[in-house]
């Protein structure tokens, strides 16, 4: 996995991604597919998803998680919701034993690794016979009525989307059988162009953190320029899309 850390973000991340509502949301599209007790999220970041799960909310039956992340400041922000059960580490190198995980999940993450089928093939290898690999894929639908998604889309080129859902579900390790390809319900939280012009502008989003000035210029530059010419800036405009669910069982 490469180095993508998410440190310089931590400390705003919840309050810009739509926080435990969001998570509660996600919890509850995953929670009908996770076995347990035993199970594990890979860049759990804050632990919005994981703490539903802990909790037993959201249909789920009560399960132990435990957190992995590259992020020590994001991790600081998991601990106050599912405690001690985090760890520092790279999803293809897990400090877990082969077959000793009932669930692995991924939520927007895949698309952040070089490889994949690497990190599918290291979740294989601690679940279980008949455990199961969750993932929540970030490359989104957007919904009609999302106003500022025709403008965002400029921003595509940017973005590391690199492992869509049709690559994954064609190439993933024979060691894991296909379950379930869906998405999760629509849903999302209002935003407004002045809000998403400064989320942009400090970089608060993975594909801008080492985007150079000749591709600022020329991609990004083109986004801000259609927000600031948006009307009433400070509008909340509704922002819904609904993500690629799918669940591979070992």
């Amino acid at each position: 996995m490469p180095g993508t850390s998410f440190d310089q973000v931590a400390d705003i991340y919840d309050a810009t991604r739509g926080g435990e509502r969001r998570g509660n949301s996600f919890a509850d599209a995953l929670a009908p597919w996770v076995l347990g007790p035993r199970v594990v999220e890979l860049g759990i970041g804050t632990g919005v998803i994981a703490s539903g799960l802990l909790a037993g909310a959201h249909g789920a039956s009560g399960h132990d998680v435990i957190g992995i992340d590259l992020s020590e400041a994001m991790l600081r922000h998991a601990q106050p919701r599912i405690g001690n059960r985090v760890a520092v580490a790279d999803v293809d190198a897990l400090p877990i034993a082969d077959g000793s995980v009932d669930s692995v999940l991924f939520v927007w993450v895949l698309q952040l690794v070089d490889d994949p089928f690497a990190t599918l093939r290291e979740a294989a290898r601690v679940l279980r016979p008949g455990g199961r690999a969750l993932t929540i894929l970030s490359n989104a639908d957007d919904h009609p009525d999302d106003e500022l998604a025709a403008t965002l889309a400029g921003l595509a080129p940017l973005r590391r989307h690199r492992h869509g859902r049709d690559p994954l579900l064609a190439e993933a390790p024979d060691s894991l059988r296909l379950v379930h390809a869906g998405h999760t319900p629509w849903d999302g939280f209002p935003s407004t162009p002045a809000s998403q012009i400064e989320m942009i502008e400090q970089r608060q989003w993975s594909s801008l953190f080492d985007v150079d000035d000749h591709t600022w210029d020329a991609v990004v530059e083109p986004v801000l320029s259609d927000l600031r010419s948006m009307p009433d800036p400070d509008r909340p405009r509704p922002r819904r899309n609904r993500h690629p669910l799918i669940v591979w069982e070992r």
